[in-house]
């Protein structure tokens, strides 16, 4: 790393984030961590805490577990949920294949880990990690050993909701057995601090939810022995002593909802177990973070500081578990967090699709859903949403439906009384104001999001200052939706350690729908999850102007160049103008639009894309002398791949026109809805001043000049 570069980092990260780094780096590289985390018997580490002599210690855990005071969510009679487990068939099937070893992974795939599961192998590769060796020695992003999540999918124990669920269905004692067989064969191929899945606090408190979930939905089967109640008691206690003793890493060094999780789990075992000695202590610490963390990191107009929205719908979840934990035992959550969690739940349901529940699949998307309470697909965000709207109002977001499952896990059989007409048109607000679902312009300017919506149609612009580590390059990215369908779309995630050099593909600037000045991305690439040089957006524009709604934004992330987009909305047609210019030298400019993989009639001008019955016309132009190829699912030329469940690839189609000009440059991209089979025009750019005039915006100034009516003062800005 040059010294200018190590400025950028200290500038940008700050310096009290590079002395942790740095901190961790020396404890790590010298063994300290070794030292700190050194394996060693639970029993006689537990025993000790506890003051009990470790041969009545069995006894002691089961009888105190079952006199304690506090609360969990479940009923002691799953059967009372029958009724509201949705798609039962295809909940038996998955719980039905844990049994035998194979997985559902992230959602979406299947895995075979044997029976008993193989909990240490990456079932993508067919590699198995090391279990006999510290987790401090074994990298997360290994060349060899590849992706360390496909390890860690099947430790988080997501199949036992299935199991849960399919209990509630069947009443059959086969699931409760399944899940201590399970949590004994993973205790013995883990010994305490050994292998891959010790590594990171996150993956412990979330196998620790699942654990938990386990321990009271199967608490009165003949499979939950004494025994096994106090095993599993053993490691939920060393579960909150190892997540403790590293915290400082999760907060001074990820910053991000790692330790969010890892407060989540500290308050979970130390509010559900009091009779541990350090219960008390875990509670309030886990409590406290929760509420820094949150105010922190859930930004004042809701948007979420990792610009994920999978990330965003993690942290909805973790605080569904923890405010239900919360309420059930007295514990109160300040009014300012309540507030935050009700801005964010704004924030994801103004990006929806409202026909099928989905968001934009925009930054990163590690396949999380921590809670898999619902038969809704993993991309429909209904569930997750309904369920916290349902905790801090008593009321559904939406009309009932299938979504209605994991408000109803969460918070009882009462969500099955509540009125089915109240949320699905309106948002109640801390300040008691509404949001209204034919509101069309909504912005999130801290986070730097701007939505337009038509009829049938919306669109999503990204663009905005980066106060916290950005994931990707993409500023001046636009995701369009048309009737429930994904038009123009974000490439996804795919994996953080892809084989094959992929990484750079799905974050880079070149995938994502915007424009790349010399083939080069808006930020500098650092390692894996880090970019120096922050690229930083500037709204000049957002709001109505007559019956068009309009955005104007830029930003300087190819210096000395500018690249400012320019978005006008009349119902469903979306006119998008892109302007580079502040440098006389030659450059080459690339406009890319990331198109879904739906059937369309390309040539180089456009295309006539066919969404079920209706038919959108995307055409494009320049003012200069551009070539525009069309290619979808290219291996060699990395373009034309999208992800939209982690570990899967899949193609899409890449529209790229190419423009290698000195001076000022425009693109014109224009969207519609229309009949027939018309088929874009060549003299398109001709037309832009007619369509201009036609909605009333006047016409063009000169490029890198004010758009019409621009007004360089956005009273949303800060």
């Amino acid at each position: 790393m040059s010294i200018r570069d190590a400025m950028r980092l200290v500038r940008e990260m700050g310096s009290a984030w590079l002395a942790w780094r740095a901190l961790y780096e020396v404890e790590l590289r010298s063994g300290l961590l070794c030292k700190r985390f050194w394996p060693r018997p639970i029993d006689r580490l537990l025993a000790r805490s506890l003051g009990v002599a470790p041969p009545d210690l069995n006894n002691y855990l089961f009888e105190k577990w079952e006199k304690a005071g506090s609360h969990f969510f479940l009923d002691r009679d799953l059967s009372h949920y029958r009724e509201a487990v949705f798609n039962p068939d295809r909940v038996l099937e998955i719980a039905n294949a844990a049994l035998e070893g194979r997985f559902f992974f992230f959602s979406r795939w299947w895995a075979d880990l044997g029976n008993p599961p193989d909990w240490l192998l990456n079932p993508v590769d067919g590699i198995r990690y090391p279990g006999d060796i510290h987790w401090s020695l074994i990298p997360d992003l290994s060349p060899e050993l590849g992706d360390i999540k496909y390890v860690w999918e099947a430790s988080r124990f997501p199949h036992i909701y299935y199991l849960v669920r399919a209990y509630a269905l069947t009443g059959d004692e086969r699931y409760a057995e399944g899940f201590w067989n399970h949590v004994e064969s993973w205790v013995k191929a883990n010994p305490p601090e050994l292998g891959p899945n010790w590594r990171c606090g996150q993956e412990i408190a979330i196998r620790s939810f699942a654990w938990i979930f386990g321990l009271y939905a199967f608490k009165g089967c003949r499979a939950t022995t004494p025994e096994r109640v106090a095993l599993l008691l053993k490691y939920l206690w060393y579960n909150a002593w190892h997540i403790e003793r590293n915290h400082w890493y999760a907060l001074r060094c990820v910053r991000n909802n790692h330790s969010l999780s890892e407060a989540a789990g500290m308050f979970t075992i130390g509010t559900l177990f009091p009779f541990f000695k350090e219960s008390a202590r875990w509670r309030q610490k886990g409590f406290n973070h929760l509420v820094r963390e949150a105010m922190w990191q859930i930004y004042p107009d809701g948007s979420y500081s990792m610009h994920s929205m999978n990330y965003s719908r993690f942290v909805v979840q973790l605080f569904n578990w923890s405010l239900r934990i919360a309420q059930l035992n007295d514990i109160k959550f300040p009014d300012v967090v309540m507030d935050r969690l009700q801005k964010l739940l704004h924030f994801l349901w103004s990006m929806q699709d409202k026909r099928t529940g989905r968001v934009p699949n925009y930054g990163s998307n590690d396949g999380s859903l921590i809670f898999p309470f619902s038969s809704s697909n993993y991309l429909d965000y209904r569930p997750s949403l309904n369920a916290l709207s349902v905790i801090l109002h008593g009321e559904r977001l939406y009309n009932q439906g299938p979504w209605d499952e994991e408000a109803t896990w969460f918070c009882g059989l009462k969500i099955q009384k509540i009125e089915d007409n109240i949320k699905f048109t309106s948002i109640p607000l801390a300040s008691s104001s509404t949001v209204k679902a034919e509101e069309l312009d909504t912005y999130f300017p801290i986070g730097g999001y701007y939505i337009l919506r038509g009829r049938a149609s919306f669109a999503m612009i990204r663009c905005g200052r980066h106060r916290h580590r950005p994931s990707q390059a993409d500023m001046l990215h636009l995701d369009f939706w048309y009737n429930g369908y994904n038009v123009l779309i974000d490439p996804g995630t795919y994996s953080y350690n892809p084989r094959g050099g992929w990484v750079n593909y799905f974050v880079g600037t070149s995938s994502h729908n915007t424009v790349t000045v010399d083939g080069r991305n808006q930020m500098k690439k650092g390692s894996r999850f880090l970019w120096s040089d922050w690229v930083q957006g500037k709204v000049l524009e957002f709001g109505p102007k007559g019956s068009i709604l309009v955005f104007v934004g830029e930003h300087s992330g190819y210096r000395p160049v500018i690249h400012r987009r320019f978005v006008a909305q009349r119902e469903d047609a979306f006119l998008i103008i892109d302007d580079l210019f502040g440098d006389e030298e030659e450059h080459e400019y690339i406009l890319h639009w990331l198109v879904g993989d739906l059937e369309l009639t390309p040539n180089a001008s456009g295309a006539l894309i066919t969404l079920g019955e209706d038919r959108l016309l995307l055409r494009v132009g320049c003012t200069q002398e551009a070539a525009g190829t069309w290619v979808k699912g290219d291996e060699n030329l990395r373009r034309g791949w999208q992800s939209l469940y982690y570990g899967e690839m899949l193609p899409a189609w890449s529209f790229q026109m190419s423009a290698r000009t000195e001076g000022p440059v425009r693109f014109f991209t224009f969207l519609q809805p229309v009949s027939g089979h018309q088929v874009p025009r060549s003299s398109f750019p001709d037309e832009v001043e007619e369509i201009m005039k036609a909605w009333g915006l006047g016409q063009l100034g000169p490029i890198g000049g004010a758009f019409p009516g621009d007004h360089r003062a956005f009273s949303g800005l800060e």
